[in-house]
């Protein structure tokens, strides 16, 4: 009979681990999500694990090869609760999988501001004072609206210049 388990993989590994998982013919769900952020002052699309550091696998209840997972590269071990495997219910694993393809990308919290959200000024001749995003002009710079001597004035700016408020 086939069970769900939750392994820990170790830092920044998880798909290296889902890999030589995969390799191993092991059934493994690793969820993941595509983001919008600056990196770097670039702003990108980046893929993130939804579970940082974990991974679900899927293995014969009967015939597990404990050490053989565990030795698995990326892999640190399997989670446990004292001396008990986490066990995860396969009803969880499909929900899961169903949230992740209907997740709502849009309203996920990111370091790249959306329009009309408030950023702090954290260089040049403006910075401690607070604007607003209005657009993304490029994948390094943006432009801001920002209030001097009470007159709303557009400007271009470099992403490394501010932070979301």
């Amino acid at each position: 009979m086939k069970q769900w388990y939750l392994i820990q993989a170790k830092p920044k590994q998880e798909a290296r681990a889902k890999e030589h998982l995969d390799n191993q013919d092991v059934e493994c769900f690793y969820p993941t999500i595509e983001l919008e952020k600056v990196v770097r002052g670039k702003r990108q699309k980046v893929t993130e694990a939804l579970f940082a550091n974990y991974l679900f696998v899927q293995l014969d209840s009967e015939d597990i090869a404990w050490s053989k997972i565990r030795s698995t590269r990326g892999v640190r071990d399997f989670v446990r609760f004292g001396f008990e495997v986490a066990k995860v219910p396969d009803e969880l694993i499909e929900q899961l999988k169903a949230d992740v393809i209907n997740l709502d990308v849009d309203n996920l919290n990111t370091n790249a501001p959306k329009e009309g959200e408030a950023i702090l000024l954290i260089d040049g001749p403006f910075k401690d004072l607070e604007a607003i995003f209005k657009a993304k002009n490029g994948d390094e710079r943006s432009i801001i609206l920002l209030n001097l001597l009470n007159k709303p004035v557009t400007m271009e700016v470099s992403n490394r210049s501010f932070v979301k408020k």
